[in-house]
């Protein structure tokens, strides 16, 4: 709800020609224009100031900043589910599982690492396609510790997010650290011409509010048919 929030804030500024020092909507007023909770907004605020979209000046209020007439579309800097970014690009896309297993942390040395575990900790691996008018859009290797979601998902919860999973048990995810690469897809994936594209990989650490490591994933984004912007400040 509060990234919903937060894209509407951003689409009401951009909509309204707000420039840099004009004053956005009160907490009160924001509840009442989107019908959400005063907490839904006080987080979607907390993550357009994270952006610096926009500055609080207490006993002021909340003003825009230069850098909000550089909002670009789908910035990469976003946190956000895979589910959420494809519906917002406009796909009706569809989960295909591949696999879903629990394995040793030491049989995934790259998970391992990025989530601090032992190499004897058990983890849950699960690798799907999305898809969308019979084309892959993105392969996802997704690795939970255990430890953090205490039982293997019931598998109706394997078509949807993870992070909302994983918020259902008291662990949302609210950031990342992130590094992307050009990648190719790894052997045994897919055949046909998509195998032989270039790929965009997001391999991503995700944490709790606490700064726990709830989630590593591997997203493997087509670049013939998604592609990420940013601003440069």
């Amino acid at each position: 709800m509060a990234e919903q929030v937060r894209d509407a804030v951003s689409d009401y500024i951009r909509e309204h020609g707000l420039k840099a020092g004009d004053q956005i909507p009160t907490e009160a007023e924001l509840c009442a224009a989107f019908s959400v909770s005063r907490p839904s907004v006080r987080e979607a605020l907390r993550l357009l100031e994270q952006e610096r979209l926009i500055v609080t000046e207490h006993g002021r209020g909340r003003f825009v900043t230069a850098a909000a007439s550089l909002k670009v579309a789908r910035p990469i800097t976003v946190f956000e589910s895979i589910s959420r970014m494809l519906a917002a690009l406009g796909y009706a896309h569809e989960t295909r599982v591949l696999s879903a297993r629990t394995i040793a942390a030491s049989e995934d040395p790259l998970a391992e690492i990025a989530l601090g575990l032992a190499p004897s900790a058990e983890i849950f691996v699960l690798e799907r396609l999305r898809e969308a008018k019979g084309e892959v859009l993105v392969y996802s290797i997704d690795v939970m510790p255990l430890a953090v979601i205490g039982s293997v998902p019931d598998e109706t919860a394997f078509d949807g997010s993870l992070n909302e999973l994983l918020e259902r048990l008291g662990q949302r995810p609210v950031m990342s650290s992130a590094n992307v690469a050009a990648a190719f897809l790894p052997d045994g994936v897919l055949d046909g011409p998509a195998r032989a594209e270039p790929w965009l990989l997001v391999s991503e650490t995700c944490l709790s509010e606490s700064g726990l490591p709830v989630l590593y994933a591997r997203d493997y984004h087509r670049g013939s048919k998604i592609s990420f912007n940013f601003s440069r400040q």
